[in-house]
């Protein structure tokens, strides 16, 4: 394994444990000025720190007791992926429904591009449909249909 890659892979793992700290400064601290986090399924586009700031602090206002475990990891010297898992007790409503209190299970997968020793893009992937099983509620997007 090259000493860049590495770099990459403690930068994965103390991406892991600020999230799990919740230190949202920390988490900030580990993009680029120019950076981009988007989370497909719920539809979320955030740039630079401050955007990675407000993504991470919406999360714990849902998800107050968030844990992360990234089960895999594979990384080079700029790109990088990861396979994770996300348990939380849900807090507040979800899609209308208040759903206080409802354990959370969920898995999927993060692309990334490192630069300067930092995470210039974060794409995180999952099934939103899950979520929504495991809250007993269908996507407002679906109930249209209905």
């Amino acid at each position: 394994m090259s000493h860049l890659t590495e770099d990459t892979d403690a930068l994965l793992r103390r991406l892991e444990r600020v999230w799990n700290d919740q230190d949202i400064e920390k988490i900030a601290s580990l993009f680029t000025d120019d950076c981009v986090y988007e989370d497909f399924a719920e539809g979320a586009h955030v740039t630079g720190p401050d955007g990675v700031r407000q993504f991470a602090a919406a999360v714990y206002a849902t998800m107050p007791d968030f844990s992360l475990t990234l089960r895999r990891i594979g990384t080079g010297p700029t790109h990088g992926v990861s396979e994770w898992t996300i348990t939380a007790t849900w807090q507040g409503d979800f899609e209308g429904v208040d759903r206080t209190g409802t354990r959370i299970e969920f898995s999927g997968l993060s692309m990334y591009e490192f630069e300067d020793g930092l995470i210039r893009r974060n794409s995180d992937c999952w099934d939103y449909t899950v979520l929504a099983k495991q809250m007993r509620v269908l996507p407002a997007r679906l109930r249209e249909f209905l």
